[in-house]
This record gives structure tokens, sequence and C-alpha cells, in this order.
């Protein structure tokens, strides 16, 4: 792989170039919901509290990596970037991406006075993987420090697409308490 890796803002000529990436990591999301996910993170914000899509691209353009970013107020870090949603491919030279990416977002919260960084990895890294293992210990040599935990939980809706029983009651609790 080339060792020249270029940073480039996604705009909305390029929602549809960098689809194949994001196909090939995660099969089920269709192009219109890419889109759908991209455009708003394009879209115009205040300039004190930027986000966007960044993209990794090799010396052709074609993009390589990509990832969510957006700077927000955090009640312990003050100005913080938040880097998501952050696709590599496992190809060879894939540690040349994650380490564009981490240097991508160190330039970032530079550029946009952030105190700190945090970034959040995907629950689809297999935790006995090799890659796993590289990245944390990849991270922490960049001064990164693994802390708190992030869970999902899937919600469903039944066949009607009605939230279940206990979800509705709670949403008419928090109506009644006057948050819309």
């Amino acid at each position: 792989m080339d060792n020249n890796l270029t940073p480039r803002l996604l705009d909305h000529r390029l929602i549809d170039r960098a689809y194949p990436l994001v196909r090939n990591i995660l099969p089920c999301i269709s192009l219109e919901r890419w889109s759908e996910f991209a455009k708003p993170h394009l879209a115009a914000r205040s300039p004190k509290w930027p986000r966007g899509l960044m993209t990794i691209q090799n010396a052709a353009g074609y993009i390589l990596g990509l990832f969510s970013f957006e700077v927000r107020d955090d009640l312990h870090s003050d100005r913080t970037l938040l880097v998501d949603n952050v696709i590599v491919p496992d190809m060879p030279g894939h540690e040349l991406i994650w380490t564009a990416i981490v240097t991508t977002s160190e330039t970032l919260a530079l550029m946009n006075g952030c105190r700190a960084i945090r970034i959040g990895l995907a629950g689809d890294l297999d935790p006995i993987d090799r890659d796993r293992t590289w990245l944390v210990s990849s991270l922490a040599k960049a001064g990164y420090v693994i802390e708190g935990v992030r869970a999902t939980r899937r919600v469903s809706h039944d066949a009607e697409g009605e939230l279940p029983e206990a979800a509705q009651s709670a949403s008419r609790d928090w109506s009644a308490r006057g948050h819309q």
C-alpha cells in the first residue's frame, strides 16, 4: 500500500463515491441509507461547533477509510472532538489507515481548540482478534486511555411499528412531566 495517505473532507459530490467502502464493511447498509446518514453530517453548521465526514484517500483518490467527527461541549473535558463511525477495511496496510485516522483526529482537535478526543469504536471488532489488540495498543501508544463502557441495546418495535407497552408507558410519563 502507498504510504501517502491524505485526509479529505467528504462533500456532497463524493457521497456516492464513499459508498463502496461503506458497503464493504456494512453490507446491510443501502446507498439510500448511507446518503440519509451522510447528508446531515455535511450540512452547514456553526463554525464554532463543526462536524463532518472525513475520508482517508490514497494518491489516486481512492477512499480507503472514513469517519465522522463532531466538536461538542463535554461536561468533563470542555471542547471535545468526537470521532465515530470509523470505517477501515480489513486489508493489507490497514494499520496505515488507522494511523492516518488518529493523526487526522489530532489535527482536527488542535484546529478546533479541543481539549480532548473521544474515539468510538464499533462493537464488530472481535474481542480476541489480533486487530483489536493491535488497535488498543496503538491508541495507548498515541496517548489514548481506554475508559468507560459503551453499551448498546437494539430497540424493537412490533409488527405495526408500535413501541412495546413498557416504552409507551415511559413515553407517556415523560410527556406528562412536560418534556417533549
